[in-house]
């Protein structure tokens, strides 16, 4: 019984820590699932009071073998965190990602590859970086199922990375310096949280046939 406890609560932690972690947070909602022959997918930023971001990349990595990226179709956001008058050092889209301020335009593949795909925004004020916080839609990626690929379930072929080639989160304070939360997507804890269930139930049944053979 106490085995019980003490992995319900770690499973209970697990996903607490999903849906409570604080700061930088960087979240990647794949709910929509597949449509006909594409799989959309949406990336926000939430920077939970954290101001002075001068440089942010964050790379969102697929199965190439599966889906292929439609830039046509995929849009980013041109600029956030823009306070008017004053606002100081707003963020907006890089030259990869449509620049500012062009919208609507979808973020490029990064040079060199084929399966990753990078979110870049910088600073109006490259010295003290933004002077804003608060959430926004980063961007819309869509991406078309290869023909002939078995339905791919997007949550295990589509994920967000802040440490791949490219990627870069730099505040005023200097590179690194931000404390970052990516947030998997909802499936994933679920399936995460089911999965130590299970295996906790699967723990308590074996001891109790080892005391009772």
């Amino acid at each position: 019984m106490r085995l019980f406890i003490i992995n319900l609560l770690v499973a209970s932690l697990l996903a607490f820590s999903v849906g409570s972690a604080a700061a930088l947070e960087i979240t990647l909602d794949n709910s929509a699932g597949s449509s006909g022959s594409q799989v959309s997918v949406t990336v926000t930023i939430d920077t939970q009071a954290t101001s002075g971001i001068v440089l942010l990349s964050v790379g969102v990595l697929f199965d190439n073998a599966l889906i292929t990226y439609n830039k046509p179709a995929s849009s980013a956001t041109s600029y956030a965190l823009y306070g008017g008058r004053g606002g100081g050092g707003f963020l907006a889209a890089s030259s990869t990602c449509g620049g500012y301020p062009t919208d609507g335009t979808g973020c490029s593949l990064r040079v060199g590859t084929n399966n990753q795909v990078n979110i870049d925004y910088v600073s109006a004020d490259l010295t003290n970086g933004t002077a804003n916080t608060g959430s926004f839609l980063a961007a819309t990626l869509v991406f078309d199922i290869v023909a002939g690929a078995p339905d791919p379930g997007t949550p295990y072929v589509i994920d967000l990375s802040i440490t791949s080639p490219g990627n870069t989160v730099t505040l005023s304070t200097g590179p690194g310096s931000a404390n970052l939360v990516v947030v998997p997507e909802p499936g994933i804890a679920g399936l995460s949280l089911a999965a130590l269930l299970t295996l906790t139930t699967l723990r308590v049944r074996g001891r109790r046939k080892s005391e009772n053979p």
